[in-house]
């Protein structure tokens, strides 16, 4: 009598600190795995090695890991798992997933800093349709954006044509180009590039409006489009230049696509923040309080969807030498939290104003400048700078 195989309904992902059961749904060589829960470490730990080891139906299996970002092609996957595990399981398991996973077995071996490109552009494009909620959706990232656009907007007035690098959904393009100026926009995920033109096209702006599908790294790629001496200024925040372990193409492009006299605006993760050396150091979390300075930061040390990389600014000062100069630096925020523990802030709800404008005023002085979540840099590009006097500008501060 013949007995007819029966697919396992899980399987058991391996790991060094042991196996995860999960449910799971195949078509051929292509194995889906979801996540339900944005917080689930082990969907970060393949994504982390672009490969992973899977134990299933007797046998052990290995393959390439891709994230497959938010939209049409999750619905097919969605029933795959519908018709294998019914309505009732599905609905409770998996018809509202975080991430869906797919594992080509038997993939090939790919280079590392291939795989950490993949994650990081598959992660935002994961997150694009609702980053602006995640944004506006929290008081202290509104707060980083207000800063930054406080000192842009001032910065480039009377500039025509500007280089933005990671623009994300267009929190600081937007108003730029209600500014009057044109703009280049520059981002790892092809979502938020159309996100940020659909954004234009509904305010009539998409005129003043060019996107180019690039990571930081890839900078000097755009040389060979946007020619020598192309813009008027640039400027990167809070993202792209930490999502990079090496940042040294990026000043070595821009001393090529700025004219000379063009500012430049960095917005970086900060390797020092006063509020969590000091709160995390008095409730004894000692395994946070240095937590920026591990390369690469993990997920989970920090508040990102992936693995970042912190700066300090005399990091960035020493990047930009030779041929930029500084001239400002702003801790975001000093004294406030960062924008994963924001739930202090709203305990002083009644009072943020106040204390908003009191972390402005601060910021911009010694020794707090040295001390944000992030910092606010504006370097002024001189073809004629020996590059000394970028970093005697910062040093005569003082610098930690």
């Amino acid at each position: 009598m013949s007995t007819k195989s029966v697919a396992p309904s899980t399987l058991e992902l391996l790991g060094p600190n042991g196996s995860i059961p999960l449910g799971y749904a195949q078509e051929g060589a292509k194995v889906y795995l979801i996540a339900r829960e944005r917080t689930a470490f082990w969907p970060v730990a393949v994504l982390r090695t672009g490969r992973v080891q899977l134990r299933f139906g007797g046998r052990l299996e290995e393959g390439s890991v891709q994230l497959i970002p938010r939209g049409s092609e999750w619905g097919p996957i969605l029933s795959l798992f519908q018709q294998k595990y019914g309505m009732d399981a599905f609905r409770r398991w998996y018809s509202d997933p975080a991430r869906i996973i797919r594992v080509e077995l038997a993939g090939p071996q790919e280079d590392p800093s291939r795989i950490y490109g993949q994650w990081l552009e598959s992660e935002f494009d994961n997150v694009a349709e609702a980053y602006d909620q995640h944004i506006l959706g929290n008081r202290m990232n509104r707060l980083l954006r207000d800063r930054s656009l406080a000192r842009l907007i001032p910065l480039f007035r009377g500039s025509r044509s500007l280089l933005e690098i990671g623009c994300g959904s267009g929190m600081e393009t937007l108003p730029l180009l209600r500014e009057g100026h044109e703009l280049l926009c520059l981002d790892i995920s092809q979502r938020m590039l159309d996100v940020v033109r659909e954004k234009a096209r509904v305010e009539g702006l998409q005129e003043r409006l060019r996107t180019a599908k690039l990571r930081a790294r890839e900078l000097p790629k755009l040389l060979e489009t946007a020619g020598a001496e192309a813009f008027d200024g640039g400027f990167s925040t809070y993202g792209a230049l930490n999502c990079e372990p090496d940042l040294r193409p990026v000043p070595t492009a821009l001393r090529s696509l700025l004219r000379p006299g063009s500012a430049f605006l960095a917005g970086v993760y900060n390797r020092w923040c006063l509020f969590e050396l000091v709160g995390y150091g008095l409730s004894l979390q000692r395994s946070r309080v240095l937590s920026r300075w591990h390369r690469p930061i993990l997920v989970g040390a920090s508040r990102f969807c992936v693995d970042v990389y912190s700066y300090t600014p005399a990091d960035l000062v020493h990047l930009f030498s030779p041929g930029f100069h500084v001239e400002s630096l702003e801790a975001v925020p000093i004294f406030l939290p960062p924008s994963d523990l924001s739930k202090y802030a709203e305990r002083f709800s009644r009072h943020f104003d106040l204390l908003s404008r009191l972390d402005f005023y601060l910021g911009s002085h010694w020794p707090w400048r040295y001390f944000g979540d992030h910092f606010l840099m504006t370097l002024r590009w001189d073809a004629d700078e020996s590059g000394k006097g970028a970093r005697a500008n910062l040093s005569a501060r003082g610098k930690p």
